[in-house]
């Protein structure tokens, strides 16, 4: 004979070693950790667990018999937007998050369904979201500060396929969120640089630690960036690493800048070194010949004179080159050319 839900329930009691059914379901009742009470239709709580005292700092049974905005909000009917009061309309779980005694608390308050009356009471269970809530608000912050940085950061799946861009990835990949996820990492990479980042992004899914090193991208448009690239893992929330991360930095303007600067140290070395070489005879010269006597030094002042110009000269042509440089290669650091411009 096939036994009855009464009856399947008893057998599990006496399994347990309780002899009271009503014992049994508060025992349970009491072991859930999140604040739980059951209410009548007009708010009145029925029944409340031992964490709901816990979290009001009463005994459960204080609270039982006394409407739910007494309880819970300290005030004498239901509040603005009450997820009870709209329950009662909807028939369907609501919720709502609410700051008590110092925490935040999500409350989901589920109806208790009568096949003729409707909506006849509900369950009311609090979770404390506290924690949750700081993640949340640490996370958004997070993403708020890798989007809006200069680097580009590219997250992959393991398998080495986009799964993620930030902005400066966008502007510098020249390519839409939507168009490059799910594409492999080596669609960026020149294929003679590809096997490095292969081997390294393995290294680092298979436990190594991130590691950093130059190579070069290629925009979509083909133009090739120079970029310093950092592989770091990431890892779900049983520590297993799931993927990797890509910061680039941009390198293209720091390597026009010092190309650019180089060639300026080079050219104004040239211009300056036989000029002032010969400058330095001459004065060498005229110095022997005024100690020997063989010059008087009205003569040698003349000469004096004449280096002179030569050296306005060379000074002239530098400054003519420090505003050329400054005025035609983009690349200069903006402190540099206002040096050059003699700012």
């Amino acid at each position: 004979m096939e036994k009855t839900d009464e009856g399947r329930a008893g057998a599990a009691s006496g399994a347990l070693g309780f002899s009271d059914l009503g014992l049994l379901w508060q025992r349970i009742f009491d072991a859930i950790e999140d604040p739980v009470f059951i209410q009548d239709r007009e708010g009145i709580i029925l029944r409340a667990n031992r964490a709901t005292g816990n979290v009001l700092g009463v005994a459960a049974g204080e609270v039982v018999g006394k409407p739910c905005s007494a309880v819970i909000h300290q005030a004498p009917t239901f509040i603005a937007g009450c997820p009870f009061v709209r329950s009662k309309t909807s028939g369907k779980r609501e919720r709502y998050t609410l700051w008590m005694f110092g925490r935040w608390f999500r409350v989901l308050i589920d109806p208790i369904l009568h096949p003729e009356h409707g909506v006849i009471g509900a369950i009311h269970i609090i979770t404390d979201v506290s924690d949750i809530k700081r993640i949340d608000e640490l996370r958004s912050r997070l993403a708020s500060i890798l989007e809006t940085t200069e680097d580009a950061i590219i997250g992959a799946s393991a398998e080495g396929r986009v799964t993620s861009l930030n902005t400066a990835a966008v502007g510098l990949l020249g390519i839409t969120p939507d168009e490059a996820i799910g594409l492999p990492v080596s669609h960026f990479v020149p294929g003679p640089l590809f096997r490095t980042w292969e081997e390294t992004a393995q290294a680092v899914v298979g436990g190594r630690a991130g590691r950093r090193f130059e190579s070069e991208i290629v925009r979509t448009d083909g133009m090739i960036h120079e970029v310093s690239v950092g592989i770091s893992p990431l890892r779900d929330e049983r520590g297993v690493v799931s993927g990797y991360s890509c910061l680039v930095h941009d390198l293209t303007p720091q390597r026009k800048a010092e190309r650019a600067l180089v060639a300026y140290v080079a050219e104004a070395a040239l211009r300056m070194k036989v000029p002032l070489g010969g400058v330095a005879q001459e004065i060498d010269h005229t110095a022997a010949l005024l100690d020997s006597g063989k010059v008087r030094p009205e003569d040698a002042a003349t000469i004096l004179r004449v280096q002179k110009a030569h050296l306005d000269q060379i000074l002239q042509n530098l400054a003519d080159l420090d505003r050329a440089v400054a005025e035609s290669a983009e690349e200069i650091p903006e402190a540099y050319r206002r040096f050059l411009c003699g700012e």
